[in-house]
């Protein structure tokens, strides 16, 4: 077949296996209306999809009037993406099918922010950064094909998905994804961690259905995933976002505006971020009085990004944040009263990052099946 015969071909087969990824186990006579094709021409789609592998029979609809009709689902099994979330504290992945359902997940801890990571029990063969996200890769992976790991870093990751320009207390970062890249046999990608978790939102969360919102992810720094027109922005060279490091007069120039375990000193607590959240929650005066401060730099950052794009929603995510939120409100309106604000919590369960970068790896591994599937 060639020419515009098998370009027809091509984009027939396609419709039917879009149709049956968009509906679950579907039917011959479902996927006649969903696609508007033939009867004779769904049947030869469904044919060839289930001869490449990428569709399987699902069991029999006993429920319609007549004889009892074949269902057809996308074939789990023929492509895996992984996620992977590298923090200061942790290494999280995810593996998930070609369903884009999770199938494992793994985790390990690593050497705090600004400590020295060491090479994982096993020794030096595994080797660092790279040794302990690769090992954590092949862990949720045993025994599966992979098509892709995307790989979230608290960096500014460059349009390649490879060059990282700047990496916040992360040891290695620059050179990352060409070591995972040596030791992994599938295409990995790296992307900004905070980015990620706005995909996460955007699709799971308290983003879905809004197209303009920010992702604000509180932690030892400050980030922003920014979605306007409902895409992620990422900037000409992957640097939107770093709004930690927005002028401020609280602080010099150049200097991060928001770093919560600094503004926390200031206040006399020593710990970490969660620490001090977890604490405020639990009504300790002197990390409510931390907390509040720290409240009040996010309701001045929140102010600025609201004079530029002026989004629908703002969202306020990383561990413990919830005891932000109602500061953050006040002092915007005590601070910012004319401003158009709408400020709310993560509506993503778990790890946002490493959701968002399994999402992402999912994506770009169903595409790539569905292409080899359907030419």
């Amino acid at each position: 077949m060639a020419g515009p015969q098998a370009l027809l071909w091509s984009i027939n087969t396609r419709a039917v296996l879009e149709a049956i990824d968009a509906q679950g186990p579907t039917g011959r006579p479902e996927l006649v209306r969903a696609t508007g094709l033939s009867k004779t021409t769904v049947a030869q789609a469904l044919q060839e999809l289930l001869a490449r592998g990428v569709v399987r029979e699902a069991g029999l609809d006993t429920e319609r009037r007549g004889p009892a009709a074949t269902l057809y689902e996308t074939a789990p099994g023929s492509g895996h993406a992984i996620g992977i979330d590298v923090a200061a504290e942790r290494v999280s992945a995810v593996l998930v099918d070609l369903a884009g359902a999770e199938v494992s997940r793994a985790e390990r801890e690593l050497g705090g922010e600004g400590e020295e990571r060491a090479a994982p029990a096993g020794g030096p063969a595994a080797g660092g950064l790279a040794g302990i996200v690769a090992e954590l890769a092949a862990e949720v992976a045993v025994g599966r094909t992979v098509g892709e790991a995307v790989v979230g870093v608290p960096a500014i990751v460059g349009r390649d998905g490879k060059s990282v320009r700047a990496s916040r207390g992360l040891p290695g970062a620059a050179t990352l994804g060409a070591e995972l890249q040596a030791r992994l046999p599938y295409p990995i990608l790296l992307e900004n961690d905070v980015n990620l978790a706005a995909v996460a939102e955007q699709r799971r969360g308290a983003g879905r259905g809004i197209e303009d919102f920010v992702l604000l992810r509180v932690g030892a720094g400050l980030g922003a995933g920014v979605v306007i027109g409902g895409r992620l922005h990422r900037g000409f060279a992957g640097g939107a976002g770093e709004v930690g490091f927005l002028p401020h007069p609280a602080t010099a120039l150049g200097s991060e505006v928001l770093n919560a375990r600094g503004i926390a000193r200031e206040q006399g607590f020593e710990g970490s971020p969660a620490e001090l959240l977890a604490m405020a929650s639990a009504g300790v005066a002197v990390a409510i009085d931390a907390a509040d401060a720290i409240a009040r730099r996010l309701a001045h950052v929140i102010g600025a990004i609201a004079l530029v794009i002026e989004p629908e929603l703002f969202v306020v995510g990383g561990e413990g944040t919830e005891v932000l939120l109602e500061p953050v409100r006040r002092h915007l309106v005590g601070d910012a009263p004319e401003l158009a604000v709408n400020v709310t919590g993560s509506g993503v369960p778990g790890g946002a990052v490493v959701q968002g970068a399994a999402l992402v790896a999912h994506e770009h591994v169903r595409e790539r099946v569905f292409t080899e599937a359907t030419t």
